[in-house]
Order: C-alpha cells, then structure tokens, then sequence
C-alpha cells in the first residue's frame, strides 16, 4: 500500500496507517493538496513547488485572488490534521511557494495520472516542434562531444586547426547557442568545465563558472545548481591551498550540499517520466507521452547515461513517426541518432527498436531495398540479443513489407511467426499486439489466426 493514497472517490487522503487523514470531503483542501501530489509524482524534486497563481486556477477555487488564496492556504497549514500529518512544506505560509513531503513512490492516485490531469483541469501543451528541434540538435551535439572527450580530443592539437572539432570548443559553442534552454546551456558549459579540468586549467576553470555564475543559479534545476558548485569547489581546491582556499571550498559545498538535498534523484525521475510516457502512448496520448520522454531525455543527458539516452531517442522518433507522415522526416532524425549513439557509445545493443520503426517509415515511403535491410539488421540485433519482444515486433512490422512488396503468402507466415512467438512470451499483453495487427492485416487475419491455431493442433497432436 503507497505510503499516500489520494482518493478522488473519497475527496481525501488516506495515510500509510490506512487512517484518512480528514474527517470530511473539502474539494478546495483536497484538490491543492492532490495538485502537489501530482507534480511530486510527475517533476523532478525541485521543480514540484506549487505557486497561488496555480493553486487558484483548480476547479473549486474559481480564480480566486492572490490574498485569497494566500489566506485560505495559510488556514490550512495551520489545520491540526495538517500539522499533526507534517506533510507540508511551505517557503511561506501565506505567500508560499507548497511542496509535498515525500517521494514519487511514495504516492499513488486512484484514477490514472491523465485523468488526474483532467480533473484537475491540467492541460499541458504539446511539446512544439521548434523544442524538440532544440533537444534533438543539442543530444547529437552533445553526444559528439562526449565522444571527442572519451576519444581524447579534448582541446586543439594544433593552434592553427580551426575545424573546432574537439570536445572543449563543441560544448562552450552550445553552452553559448541560445536556441538551447538555459538548463541544456548550463549543461554544456559543466561539460566543458570538465574538460578543463583534464587539461589542468583550473583557474580558468573557475574564471569560466564565476562569469557565469549570476546566469546558471537562475536555472530552475537544483541538481545542475548542485554540480556548479560542486565544480567550482573543485577548482578551489586544485587550484590553490591555504586558508581563504580552503574557506572558498568549504563554502561551495555547502552551497552544493544545499542544492543536492532539494533535487530529488533525477535518475529515478527521469526513469519514471520515460515508463510514463510509454505507458501514454499506448493509451493514444503520444503528445503528452513526447513532453514526458523529452523530460526522461534531459535526465538522462545530465546524468550521463548514455544507454538510456540512445533508448529515449529511438522512442521519440518512434511516437513522433505515429503523429502522422507529415512527421516522418523528424522521426527518422530521432532514429538515426539513437543508432549514431549507439554506434559511437558501444551501447544499445540489447534492442534494435529504431532500426524496426526506421525500416517501417521505409516501407511506407516505397523504398524496397534500403527497408529490407534495416528490417534485416533489427532481426540479427534481435536475435543476437535474445530479445524475444523485439523480435516478435520486427517479424510484426516485416509484415508491412511483405504486404507492399511481397506475395500473400509470405505474409501470411509472417504475421503467423510473429503471433506464435508473442503467445509463447509468459506474462506479456499478446491481446494488445494481435488487436494491432488485425487492425493493420484486415484481409488476411483470419487467415493468419486460422494458421496459427492449426499449427498449434498440430504440434499438440505430434506431442
């Protein structure tokens, strides 16, 4: 049982004792505090602060005023079921910013997160097509550069090269470019702090932060505040020794340590926007499933985890390519770069879902020879894998092929081989892939389940 249970049903909250926390239904109370619950469960730690202006579009409060929301939230904090339960955070008990105490795991919703977001009268805008440019040039820009950092081409060789393909030059050309948020900017600007660290600058290191520093601590990301500093104390203290050195040190990891304990565990939450997203987009709800995995996305970038970051690519470019053909040329930007990291980083190579979805996107556009191939590629990776799920997903969208330029019977066995292999996978939602592909092979289905039950007859009878 979640430690936080936030009933709609009910219009309360029930605690990890399995006590309700009020003794009567108070939509106004319960729907701030369900809006609190909401961002803990879906933002990063620090970005889960909930303002009166929000607080004052929710549907019970009828757009109340400033003061008067002010007022009625400070009444509230000074409630003894609020006070006893401590599960309040306020910056400001009349003026806020609120926060819920706790973690994402610890909280659960009785209706679904999306319906939570209409009760709530939650209506995020889908992610425009200028911010999934940005995010797609900065991920292809930063992966390079993470490639010239492992590779070694950390700054110029020679002072004459002015090709500017090394790791120092690529990123503080992005921590500069404002088509970048200024959390994917300051991302960069670290990185490349931390190449100067290997070239043992370190006083221009630290030069680099402090003429930047009003700039990046007004990045509402508390994790990457906690880096900068954490950076800057590291050039304290290689830098120099001595008293006002190791002042400086100590005052920067204060200032880092206060950051970190706000910023909540980007990994996990990055985690969690990712599983969310694809559970969004198997309800249809591929907009809102692209805003979660760009979120899943700037995790992982911050993080440095590069397998995951290959594996977020490759599933945008799969459900942007599902908004429609006029998308197709952005979807396979996606796909392409999560195959480029994937190559470049020795990573991913436990799924082959981009190549499959590239191949398909291929076949759509009637280029015979160029999707064979792809589909060829994302069935040896499968198979050199083990991945059973993905290579029962390659044999499904083969079938797209062999529909276009194959004969009927070979699409037949094909759509047959890859219904046999899902129904041997245990605990997997078979119902949901044969539902797909009766919709995609209308003319051929009852063909195709008609073989499969045959066959299987007749296994059973040799057996």
């Amino acid at each position: 049982m979640a430690k936080l249970l936030i009933s709609f049903e009910m219009k309360n909250i029930r605690l990890h004792t399995g006590r309700w926390l009020f003794t009567r239904a108070w939509p106004m109370r319960f729907e701030w505090i369900a809006l609190m619950a909401y961002k803990r469960l879906t933002l990063p730690g620090d970005q889960t602060w909930v303002g009166l202006d929000e607080i004052a579009r929710l549907p019970s409060w009828g757009g109340k005023s400033r003061h008067d929301t002010g007022t009625n939230i400070g009444r509230y904090l000074q409630s003894k079921e609020i006070m006893r339960s401590s599960l309040v955070t306020a910056r400001n008990k009349w003026s806020g910013p609120y926060r819920l105490h706790g973690d994402a795991f610890s909280i659960a919703f009785d209706i679904p997160v999306w319906e939570v977001r209409t009760r709530l009268h939650l209506h995020p805008q889908p992610a425009s097509a200028a911010r999934r440019e940005a995010f797609f040039k900065f991920t292809a820009s930063f992966a390079r550069a993470q490639w010239l950092f492992f590779h070694g081409r950390l700054d110029r060789k020679d002072p004459k090269d002015k090709s500017g393909k090394n790791a120092y030059e690529t990123l503080m050309r992005m921590a500069e470019n404002r088509l970048f948020t200024p959390s994917l900017r300051l991302l960069a600007l670290l990185s490349a702090v931390d190449v100067m660290f290997r070239l043992g600058r370190f006083k221009a290191a630290r030069g680099t932060l402090l003429s930047r520093q009003q700039r990046a601590l007004r990045v509402d990301d508390s994790s990457l505040k906690a880096r900068f500093h954490l950076k800057l104390a590291w050039t304290y203290q290689r830098g120099s020794s001595g008293i006002r050195s190791d002042h400086a040190v100590d005052v920067a990891l204060q200032k880092a340590n206060f950051h970190a304990q706000d910023s909540g565990d980007r990994a996990t939450l990055g985690l969690l926007a990712h599983r969310t997203a694809l559970h969004m987009t198997k309800k249809g709800l591929h907009n809102e499933a692209i805003n979660q995995l760009l979120l899943a996305l700037e995790a992982d970038l911050i993080t440095g985890n590069f397998d995951n970051v290959q594996a977020v690519c490759g599933n945008i470019g799969s459900i942007v390519h599902r908004l429609g053909l006029k998308y197709y040329d952005e979807a396979r930007k996606w796909l392409l770069l999560s195959m480029a990291i994937a190559h470049m980083m020795k990573v991913g190579r436990d799924d082959a879902h981009a190549e499959m979805i590239l191949g398909k996107i291929y076949v759509e556009r009637g280029n015979r020879f160029r999707s064979r191939w792809l589909l060829q590629r994302a069935k040896r990776l499968a198979e050199r894998a083990g991945n059973r799920v993905n290579l029962a997903d390659v044999k499904m969208v083969w079938g797209f092929w062999c529909e276009r330029f194959g004969t009927r019977e070979q699409l037949v066995e094909t759509l047959r081989s890859a219904l046999r292999d899902f129904r041997k996978l245990s605990e997997f939602d078979v119902r949901q892939k044969a539902k797909y592909m009766e919709r995609r092979f209308p003319v051929v289905w009852q063909e195709v389940t008609e073989s499969a039950e045959s066959a299987a007859k007749e296994k059973g009878s040799a057996v």
